[in-house]
């Protein structure tokens, strides 16, 4: 495709973009745009999937869905943009820092030069030429003191810079990792963390389960009480999974009210008792909402959960977890299911 060709191609793409956020009533902001512009591309499987998932679960583009797809695909985009600019300021430090040092080792060698000059000619001097040569000495000595108390102040300068430069690293890694509503950890470090508990469980033979859970009846909780108030049922579920886990085990939201429990070294029967026990933790909070006072009832939880089987990929080993979750939605909801063998051979 020439260049022409792919100019045209996009402005044509934008056109049809701005003509759906008119015709669909979306708000024309960056965040809607970039979604749908992306989707009508039809370069990203994965993003028209999703959108097309939270369409027909949610029966509008809402303001929440769009946040979900955006902070899915879109938010490495600041990710990198912060690590580039953390990176440029570690090189400007270390640029300077070896700045000084240069000057600092050429000043050293020519103090070195003149210590040994002065060694070579003292005993031939007169009383007054070495009086003279000792006063430029000691000024010259004087003189690196100086600069040596200069540099090891700019070199604990750029130090402080430098700590201060992995901080900030550290924290964007950390944002990167961290659903933005609930501050448990998001999609993607679920994925890193459930691939590297896979590679662990196949190379120490020990047993790994995976609970896929979801809060029942959820669209039709936040039509009926607003999305505000479904997000703080969803920081609440999310406070309540984190506060039990333990060993290693990781809590992260998957994706809208779906959430993933990664258990290393836990047999199927400890899953199954875990995750009953946050079921019932769940099903006992009594909701009020604060803006009217009023007792909305109860939420409830399904929970599937599956065993790992060596050598199976990643996928896979989702897939059959959301089989056992679907199977628990299926038979009533409010419950922990675990996969049978006729659902394992089923998937």
């Amino acid at each position: 495709m020439s260049k022409d060709d792919s100019f045209e191609k996009a402005s044509l793409n934008a056109q049809k973009t701005m003509a759906l956020l008119q015709d669909r009533k979306i708000k024309s902001i960056p965040q809607n745009f970039t979604i749908w512009y992306e989707y009508l591309s039809g370069d990203n499987p994965a993003i028209i999937k999703l959108v097309n998932r939270l369409l027909s679960e949610h029966g509008k583009f809402s303001e929440s869905v769009s946040k979900q797809i955006y902070n899915e695909f879109f938010s490495h985009d600041r990710e990198s943009k912060e690590i580039r600019e953390t990176n440029l300021l570690v090189q400007q430090s270390m640029e300077a820092v070896l700045r000084e040092l240069r000057n600092s080792s050429k000043g050293l060698t020519n103090y070195g030069e003149k210590l040994e000059n002065f060694a070579g000619k003292a005993d031939g001097l007169s009383v007054a030429d070495l009086q003279n040569t000792v006063r430029d000495i000691i000024q010259e000595t004087q003189t690196m003191a100086s600069q040596s108390q200069h540099l090891n102040e700019n070199l604990k300068k750029a130090s402080d810079e430098i700590e201060d430069l992995k901080k900030r690293l550290e924290l964007v890694e950390n944002e990167s990792l961290t659903d933005p509503l609930t501050q448990i950890a998001n999609r993607k470090k679920f994925d890193i963390e459930l691939m590297n508990a896979i590679s662990s469980a196949q190379a120490e033979n020990n047993k790994l389960c995976l609970v896929m859970s979801d809060i029942d009846h959820f669209k039709k909780f936040n039509d009926t009480h607003g999305h505000l108030f479904g997000d703080q049922v969803l920081k609440l579920v999310a406070r309540i999974l984190e506060n039990n886990m333990r060993g290693g085990a990781l809590a992260a939201r998957y994706g809208g009210e779906e959430f993933g429990l990664i258990l290393p070294k836990t047999s199927l029967s400890a899953a199954f008792q875990l995750s009953d026990k946050i079921r019932k933790t769940v099903s006992s909070k009594s909701l009020v909402n604060r803006n009217t006072g009023d007792e909305v009832g109860k939420i409830t939880m399904s929970f599937g959960i599956a065993q790992y089987t060596p050598g199976e990929n990643v996928d896979a080993f989702i897939e059959r977890a959301d089989a056992v979750l679907y199977s628990a939605k299926e038979n009533g909801r409010d419950q922990v299911r675990m996969e049978t063998q006729e659902m394992a051979a089923a998937v």
